[in-house]
């Protein structure tokens, strides 16, 4: 007579067939467990259940019992248990509950076991649950001495709630009934430290397009030349924190990630003072913050009207506010804080803090470069470079723009073909047209990286075609010449570098696959609508859109490496 146990996974109530005895005795196979049925009760209606017995670890499940069985018998081992070398037995290699299961036809019986652990560990380390059935008749239920002897078996010394645990043979006790994954160890998470930052003691106004507490932004203009008097505390220096290691189940340490340091910047009227941590003013005058470490109090500068022959190019030291237009041909260069209430009208502009601009760039010949935040109100085949974030108002038509930090516009702007290109994340309005040029978006990359390969990719094509020209010339003899070779190393040489250029900022730059170096967190969202055609990437990611979608979130899946797209609320990251 053949006997079949077979259980559905973590539902003990289900049963197909099952045996009252205890070892089932086959003629091509033995196994070598127990067990059960049992009848529960629950309000007015019973019903019978089959229990497993609890098998030990390394203990042995299944074995084969005769050579000539017809027909013959093949075990194979499920989860959490092992067939030996000689392929007759199968041993558990956790302690837990076996389920058996079977299948035979014409030629032979494939018979497996798997093992339920009683205590199963997360991939992570962080956490243990109990699964814990009712006893076998004439089996001494099991005690929490009994389980914590069992945690040791799995190495685990951390963490473990013994009320947790009591509570769950309680339950089984008393209901006779199974109890499924119980927490019963949890580890202690690392708890990162946190980055040291400038805390300022002066107002300085809302910062556009900056990440509010709670996930908003604030769409607020900037506030530009702030006044300062002579020995007024500016900002004080919070040190970073180291945070607190965490622990696993196993007692095994986490480590946590320290706080990044920040180097304080100060020039013009101003002094750090490193033992309190102190920026204070020396004279008064007006305050610029580049990125949040940089500091400068300096004079005011104020053009009235437009930059142009009435006033020359300008050099100045200090903030500066041009009421008008930068005319054409003219070039602009100040140190401090920049506000332009005009237009830049195919000048060249370069500020060493913030620039807002009130209107626009306009014209291929519109240049603009900031070492700070940049705000602004349109781009019309412009190029902007800043070293901070860009905050487009209205929007941007065929324009070059690159930031180190995020790029952010607001949600009715609309961006039409051209490459915008952050650091950080990037969050558009609407973008692209049906009768426009693809545009290119790319976020968490450095931009200088990003230009560069474009160079390589031009540079490869040129090296390519000149050695087709000179061999076309001079025949297929020419490969064999020790000028065709050398050129030919070098094209293979920038062939190498362009494929292991790491667009991430602050990876080395030839990391690309280095898995340390992989992982781009950046998002690209789109509060409007994007259309089809539009070239995205994030990192070292990208792919083309094939169809239009609105108030979506790009970013990179950290399983498969490949951007991913859900919807975009204001707020989530």
């Amino acid at each position: 007579m053949l006997y079949i146990i077979e259980l559905d996974k973590y539902d003990f109530n289900t049963i197909r067939t099952f045996t009252r005895s205890s070892t089932i005795m086959n003629e091509a196979f033995t196994t070598h467990f127990q067990t059960q049925t049992i009848t529960i009760t629950e309000g007015d209606v019973s019903r019978e259940i089959v229990i497993p017995e609890l098998v030990k670890q390394n203990q042995v499940l299944l074995s084969l019992a005769a050579s000539n069985a017809n027909p013959p018998a093949i075990l194979t081992a499920g989860k959490n248990c092992c067939l030996l070398d000689d392929k007759d037995t199968v041993i558990s290699e956790v302690s837990g509950y076996p389920i058996l299961r079977q299948t035979t036809n014409n030629k032979e019986t494939i018979v497996s076991v798997e093992i339920i652990p009683i205590i199963d560990i997360a991939d992570d380390k962080m956490l243990a649950t109990l699964t814990l059935f009712p006893s076998l008749s004439g089996v001494p239920s099991l005690e929490l001495s009994d389980i914590l002897a069992l945690c040791k078996e799995r190495e685990i010394n951390s963490g473990i709630d013994e009320l947790s645990i009591q509570e769950t043979i309680g339950q089984v006790e008393q209901l006779r009934q199974s109890q499924h994954e119980i927490p019963i160890a949890r580890g202690l998470l690392a708890v990162d430290g946190c980055d040291a930052f400038l805390r300022f003691e002066v107002e300085i106004g809302p910062l556009p397009g900056k990440i509010l507490q709670d996930g908003s932004i604030d769409w607020r203009e900037r506030k530009i030349f702030i006044g300062i008097d002579k020995d007024e505390l500016i900002a004080t220096k919070v040190p970073l924190t180291q945070g607190t290691a965490g622990l696993n189940i196993h007692g095994l340490a986490i480590l946590q990630k320290p706080g990044k340091d920040i180097t304080v910047k100060v020039t013009g009227d101003v002094q750090y003072i490193e033992e309190s941590r102190q920026v204070l003013a020396t004279y008064s005058g007006v305050l610029s913050i580049v990125n949040e470490t940089d500091i400068k109090v300096s004079a005011k500068q104020t053009i009235d009207g437009d930059v142009d022959f009435s006033v020359g190019n300008i050099v100045s030291n200090d903030g500066l506010e041009i009421k008008g237009d930068v005319k054409p041909g003219f070039t602009v260069i100040c140190k401090g804080d920049l506000s332009i209430g005009g237009n830049i009208n195919g000048a060249t502009v370069k500020a060493k803090s913030n620039t807002k601009i009130a209107g626009g760039l306009i014209g291929e010949r519109s240049v603009l470069t900031t070492d700070g935040d940049a705000e602004i109100s349109f781009v019309e085949r412009g190029s902007v470079t800043s070293g901070g974030t860009v905050v487009i108002t209205k929007g941007a038509y065929y324009a070059n723009v690159s930031s180190k930090k995020m790029f952010m516009c607001r949600p009715d702007s609309k961006i039409v073909g051209g490459t915008f290109c952050s650091g950080f994340d990037f969050i558009g309005g609407t973008i692209g047209s049906d009768n426009a040029m693809p545009t290119r978006i790319a976020a968490g990359v450095d931009a200088e990286r990003f230009h560069q390969r474009d160079k390589f990719r031009a540079s490869i094509r040129d090296q390519e075609h000149e050695l087709d020209h000179l061999v076309q010339m001079h025949g297929n003899e020419y490969t064999q010449t020790i000028e065709y070779k050398k050129k030919e190393a070098a094209l293979q040489k920038r062939i190498r570098n362009l494929k292991q250029l790491n667009l991430i900022p602050e990876s080395p730059l030839f990391s690309r696959h280095d898995p340390t170096y992989i992982y781009c967190s950046a998002i690209i969202a789109v509060q409007g609508r994007i259309v089809s055609g539009t070239k995205i990437r994030i990192g070292n990611t990208s792919t083309t859109l094939t169809e239009d979608a609105a108030a979506i979130r790009f970013s990179i899946d950290r399983q498969t490496g490949h951007i991913v797209a859900t919807p975009y609320t204001e707020g989530k990251k």
